[in-house]
């Protein structure tokens, strides 16, 4: 029952979704900018619009005279652009043609996208493509690129310390304002570790690449960056419940009495002295921080996000009941 009662959900959704990829779509325009959703949209020659220009699942077509006096960002969308762009243009997924007459004055920032620039075209900025992690690094080359502390330690300590006080203060702010979560999710790990941690290096594994293959779509792609954010707020919230466990021990091993506060407060800032230690380490540093992580990740999977406490196997390792011994017979005398 219970399995046919997931599968009639999944489908519902399915079909919800299914659904608002054909429904009717929306166009916004104001002042201050324009919004497009699953719509052919078309800026006619001799038009000018103001303002910037979002464009969400969606087909932009910017005629030969038409101007737009604004940035533009794409996301899962296809832009067909003739005509003139006075600002930047991001786009996030889709595909974007810069036909002969085109102009951009600004820089073209793309993510995952695909981009035809037909002979003619002119953009006044830079193109910047960002297709994995590492492109986000073009000012370090050579040796800072593989020891970045080496050649500027300054930008990499302060980096550092900035990271260290927002992870510190949004820990402390989580155990504070979600008690109860917090600790269904740092039992959870604390019961099944091993657990835990397959079920996060399944998801970092799985996750990503569902998110690429809804970029790359049109009508999916708002989809892929709802995953990516419930990606990153289970990792940050994993984050947290291990700097917890880790608080708890150091306040066991010193036999402190320590609220859960000032624990987790602990145990984050220790978290993050190892995390910049282990990020001076080049690759093998990373790979660290993965793997400690995935243990925080299954553990909020598991749990669901702190809504239930799974004890695992604890809950099995109560002995049996004994069977009761028969009553004894009366002897017969004799």
């Amino acid at each position: 029952m219970q399995k046919n009662k997931g599968f009639f959900l999944f489908l519902f959704f399915l079909i919800l979704l299914l659904a608002g990829c054909t429904q009717t779509a929306v166009v916004q325009e104001s002042d201050d900018g324009t919004l497009v959703i699953g719509e052919v949209y078309t800026l006619a020659s001799g038009k000018t619009l103001q303002g910037d220009v979002a464009v969400i699942g969606s087909s932009i077509t910017i005629e030969e005279g038409a101007t737009v006096n604004g940035d533009i960002s794409l996301i899962g969308s296809t832009a067909a652009i003739s005509g003139d762009v006075t600002g930047d243009i991001f786009a996030l997924g889709g595909s974007t043609t810069l036909s002969s007459s085109a102009i951009v004055h600004g820089n073209i920032d793309q993510v995952f996208h695909e981009l035809d620039k037909e002979p003619g075209a002119a953009v006044m900025g830079e193109i910047s493509t960002y297709s994995n992690p590492f492109a986000f690094r073009q000012t370090w080359t050579g040796l800072s690129a593989i020891f970045p502390y080496l050649t500027n330690p300054e930008r990499v300590l302060s980096s550092r310390l900035i990271f260290a006080a927002i992870f510190c203060f949004l820990a402390c702010l989580i155990i504070y304002l979600l008690p109860k979560p917090a600790q269904n999710c740092v039992r959870t790990i604390k019961n099944q570790p091993g657990t835990a941690w397959g079920v996060g290096f399944l998801v970092t594994l799985v996750v990503p690449v569902i998110s690429i293959i809804l970029a790359i779509t049109i009508c999916l792609s708002p989809i892929a960056l709802i995953l990516l954010v419930i990606f990153g707020l289970a990792l940050l919230f994993g984050w947290i419940a291990l700097a917890a466990i880790v608080g708890e021990r150091f306040n066991h091993w010193l036999y402190l009495k320590m609220s859960s506060i000032l624990q987790t407060l602990v145990g984050a800032i220790l978290i993050s002295i190892v995390v910049s230690l282990l990020s001076f380490i080049p690759c093998l540093g990373l790979i660290l921080g993965m793997v400690a992580s995935c243990y925080g990740l299954g553990g909020v999977v598991i749990s669901r996000f702190g809504k239930i406490e799974d004890a695992g196997n604890k809950k099995g390792k109560h002995s049996p009941p004994k069977p009761a011994t028969p009553p004894e017979l009366p002897q017969k005398s004799k």
